[in-house]
């Protein structure tokens, strides 16, 4: 089954049942260089990544990155 939703003020299509899993299993998340209120500082490919994603109303999850440097310890 799918969806129409508001995403970023546009309306997009997503199977409900993966509607919002992209946080789990993009890489960004637990890189150490992503750093998204910062653009200034965040990881190049990050930042290019989600002007694509802005300018095409479009989501994508990272799944392999040559860059990616896990977050040892998680901030509480």
């Amino acid at each position: 089954m799918y969806e129409q939703y508001e995403h970023h003020g546009e309306k997009v299509w997503v199977q409900s049942d993966l509607k919002g899993k992209h946080l789990e299993h993009c890489l960004c998340f637990s890189c150490t260089q992503f750093l998204p209120g910062a653009p200034e500082t965040n990881c190049p490919k990050a930042n290019l990544l989600y002007a694509v994603c802005i300018e095409t109303g479009m989501t994508t999850p990272v799944f392999e990155c040559p860059d990616f440097d896990e977050i040892k310890e998680v901030p509480t």
